[in-house]
């Protein structure tokens, strides 16, 4: 008997998943109008003329392989219909210039400090003095005034701008926010002076969604009012009602080092309590005829209203459909399997907002629930404690290690670290989360009852404060983290088949799957092995966009010379994003050696074999640099020939100057140049027909050989 017949839409999941995924990747819609009439042509024809095939159990894979490529192609139609971009009326097909526009705010404003960011649906564009109608999303900052620090979801209001594209990565392995707002529908950007904007109207869009915000705005409200207030409010806020705006970037990293990051999501935990709390409170109408039929749709519509009021999270939509489904089985003495209500889950959330696909929290928590349903049993059957409570610890690590394996391959290819302490640091955040999230909903059910809700509130700050301070602790002990683990796409589907085939050979003993799973361990062993080969027989000269600082990089062989200034290092942001690219580079550590330049031309400097510097003049495995951070001499008459030439600071030159004592291959203005300076330049160095790159214009500079 085949297993999967028992999990039909589990079965539906991989050609939903590879029909969506092409959609998000793919910019034409030709496919589906080209192969989808033809595909339902040949599956009626077989229908009609071959029906033997059809029904028959020997060609049975003739009838699956049909129903793969149509709901493949139903799905990568679904994905392409959200895509604006490829309509006639979207926005961005107008001439980028100055224009006036109308738009409504689409979803929750952030204030931030010096200005207003909304993500705007672009309904009307003004043309030639004409207002033609469009569509499209786009993030909108406005500077900060005193009307913006009003504007709410659903407002309506006119704009004077310019649209562009949004930002790439400026640095190697920096944050690339064209592509992730490309994932959420959003292609273009624009910033609107304070006095070039006005509001036409007030949330006029979804009236519903308005009120479950102003809702979650009075919930924040209460906990201020109590006194909770700093990291323990932010953290409170996203572990009640999934507001983040107010956890730094501090506190994001110490959660994310210790493996709890999901604590700061309003999650599935969240709403299973919910629907604890509902499942007694409403038990009593069950007693009566056709009760419970009343008490699903009852428990339904508060977990989805729960649902709207921490902002629809991926991670909360998924636990609100299965527990609807599991509520309605429930109510129908139905007991359907959880893999199949974790699957229906999957395919309506999708159908309903397809780009949920891509987004990171939706994957992390359907991975999770899925490694708790598959490995939580097997993995806790491994140890049979006598004691209750070493029972319930027990309980608490197989969950941590089954969710824990079956994110892995994901959470290496995005963060590039692996939490060595998460078994202990979740014996102790899970319990303390669950108590913080039933104290928060007490201070919240109390509202501003003198002096009780007073009571509530310390005792849930000081509950918060205990859990922040226990995990940057926990952060902060040695090899808390282990960083660097740097994989591939493909290579964490590798990594995943690894998971797959082994968990199948410990479930069954057929050694056909441990033979499987050792050759997948054997190729991705190769591929590892090839890559260190392939950047460590690879040498990068990189000239970083480092905020008004130039810093110059040369790696060879694992090793890496830091040149320039190393303050830029100070900044945490710029920090975090050359640690990542030199792991893309398989680089150890941060640095192995800095060395900024010096003030005495005179002096020399050779390291490793492959550097030498004497002064401003670099020789990098046979490439000569130069680097012009002063007024050149006037003495001499020979000319030197250089790769690269790179003009830093703000020296008294002109590319005629530079023309007379240079031959340079490529002249590079680094990040240090003012910006009318390097427009002069830029504007010269065409002129004379001289090879120039900004790195402030176009993002950091970077060569290999």
């Amino acid at each position: 008997m085949n297993p999967w017949r028992q999990f039909p839409l589990v079965r539906l999941i991989l050609p939903v998943f590879l029909g969506m995924a092409t959609g998000i990747f793919y910019e034409t819609d030709l496919i589906v109008p080209l192969f989808l009439p033809g595909l339902i042509f040949l599956c009626l024809g077989f229908l009609v003329f071959f029906p033997k095939y059809i029904f028959s159990w020997s060609y049975r894979w003739i009838t699956g392989f049909m129903i793969f490529l149509l709901t493949a192609l139903f799905s990568f139609r679904i994905m392409m219909m959200g895509k604006d971009t490829l309509r006639k009326d979207y926005f961005g097909n107008f001439q980028s210039i100055q224009r006036s526009c109308i738009g409504e705010v689409v979803e929750p404003v952030i204030q931030k400090q010096k200005s207003t960011k909304l993500i705007v649906s672009i309904t009307w564009m003004k043309e030639k003095g004409v207002w033609r109608k469009t569509r499209g999303k786009s993030l909108v900052y406005i500077g900060i005034s005193p009307g913006s620090q009003l504007l709410c979801y659903g407002d309506r209001l006119v704009m004077n701008t310019k649209f562009t594209l949004p930002d790439e990565s400026r640095n190697p392995g920096g944050f690339d926010n064209r592509r992730y707002l490309r994932l959420k529908g959003v292609y273009r950007q624009a910033y609107v002076k304070p006095d070039h904007w006005r509001l036409l109207s007030r949330g006029n869009r979804n009236l519903f969604f308005q009120m479950a915000l102003s809702w979650r705005d009075r919930m924040l409200m209460i906990l201020r009012n109590n006194g909770v207030k700093g990291r323990e409010f932010a953290v409170a806020g996203a572990l009640l009602l999934g507001y983040v705006d107010e956890v730094d970037n501090d506190l994001m990293r110490d959660y994310s080092a210790t493996g709890v990051m999901h604590i700061l999501s309003v999650s599935g935990m969240h709403v299973g309590m919910i629907f604890l709390v509902l499942d007694k409170l409403l038990a009593f109408l069950e007693k009566r005829k056709n009760g419970a039929y009343g008490k699903a749709f009852l428990v339904i519509v508060f977990i989805w209203l729960y649902a709207l009021i921490t902002g629809l999270s991926p991670a909360v939509m998924r636990a609100a459909a299965m527990l609807s489904l599991v509520v309605v089985g429930k109510a129908m003495k139905r007991h359907p399997d959880i893999l199949n209500i974790l699957a229906a889950s999957v395919i309506f959330l999708l159908m309903w907002q397809p780009l949920l696909l891509a987004d990171l929290g939706f994957q992390l928590s359907y991975l999770a629930v899925a490694g708790i349903v598959l490995l939580y049993k097997p993995v806790y059957d491994l140890f049979v404690p006598d004691n209750g409570l070493l029972d319930k610890v027990w309980s608490i690590v197989a969950v941590s290690i089954a969710a824990q394996l079956v994110t892995l391959p994901l959470c290496l290819y995005y963060f590039h670290q692996f939490p060595n302490y998460f078994i202990v640091t979740n014996i102790i955040v899970i319990p303390l989360s669950n108590l913080i999230i039933y104290t928060g909903i007490l201070a919240l059910a109390l509202g501003n009852i003198p002096w009780i809700s007073l009571v509530v509130a310390r005792a849930l700050s000081l509950m918060v404060w205990f859990l922040n301070a226990f995990i940057h602790w926990m952060g902060a002990l040695p090899f808390s983290v282990t960083r660097g683990i740097v994989i591939t796409f493909p290579e964490s589907i590798v990594l995943y088949l690894i998971l797959i085939t082994a968990a199948v050979y410990f479930s069954g003993k057929k050694k056909m799957w441990l033979f499987v799973s050792l050759s997948l361990m054997i190729l991705l062993t190769g591929s590892f092995l090839l890559e260190r080969f392939r950047q460590v027989s690879v040498s990068t000269f990189t000239v970083y966009d480092a905020r008004g600082t130039g810093l110059y990089d040369f790696t060879a062989g694992g090793k890496s010379i830091i040149v320039g200034g190393l303050s830029a290092l100070k900044d945490p942001f710029f920090r975090e994003t050359m640690m990542k690219s030199r792991w893309n580079m398989k680089v150890n550590g941060l640095f192995e050696f800095q060395h900024p330049l010096p003030s005495c031309h005179k002096r020399s400097f050779h390291y490793g074999g492959f550097f030498l510097r004497k002064g401003n003049y670099i020789g990098f495995q046979g490439k000569r640099i130069a680097i012009l951070d002063k007024a050149i001499p006037e003495k001499g008459n020979l000319k030197l020939s250089v790769d690269y030439l790179i003009i830093s600071g703000s020296p008294k030159i002109k590319m005629e100057d530079v023309m007379k004592h240079f031959f340079p291959g490529l002249v590079i203005l680094d990040s240090s140049i003012p910006p009318w300076k390097v427009r002069t330049w830029m504007k010269e160095a065409h002129g004379l027909g001289l090879r120039c790159y900004s790195v402030s214009v176009s993002g950091a500079f970077r060569e290999e050989f």
